[in-house]
């Protein structure tokens, strides 16, 4: 795109014409090239020029653009440290407890001294008897 926009301007406006008519959708994007550059020295400038005012530092009471939002940043930090180290030691609590609970139950299981097969014999009884049971009334 660079190289055709050099070779453009290298031609006389006739000859240019002549192509823009060929190629309608190269002179568009030429031109829509030619905005976005324009647009983004425009800008650049803007950036420059806030980069140069925060340098400066504040003037007349006025924050440098940026240091309110760290300021800012750094509240928002000091506000959910806190909620954070209590959710994290919730977690730590709730999973303890639930360590402690399948221990037991794991302790439980174990002192009945059963092999797997017979622990799996034992639980399909329990199944058939809970699925014997009507837990709907008969009209």
């Amino acid at each position: 795109m660079t190289a055709l926009d050099t070779a453009m301007r290298g031609w006389t406006p006739s000859i240019r014409r002549r192509y823009s008519s060929v190629f309608p959708s190269l002179n568009m994007a030429v031109k829509r090239r030619e905005q976005a550059l324009q647009d983004y020295k425009r800008l650049q400038s803007k950036v420059e020029k806030y980069e140069e005012k925060e340098k400066t530092g504040p003037h007349h009471g006025q924050t440098a653009p940026g240091q309110g939002g760290a300021e800012f940043y750094h509240s928002l930090i000091d506000y959910f440290q806190p909620s954070f180290e209590a959710l994290i030691r919730a977690q730590v609590v709730y999973f303890t407890e639930m360590h402690n609970i399948f221990s037991e139950l794991t302790d439980q299981i174990d002192q009945a001294g059963l092999s797997g097969e017979q622990r799996e014999r034992e639980n399909e009884a329990k199944l058939s008897e809970l699925r014997a049971l009507s837990l709907v009334a008969d009209d």
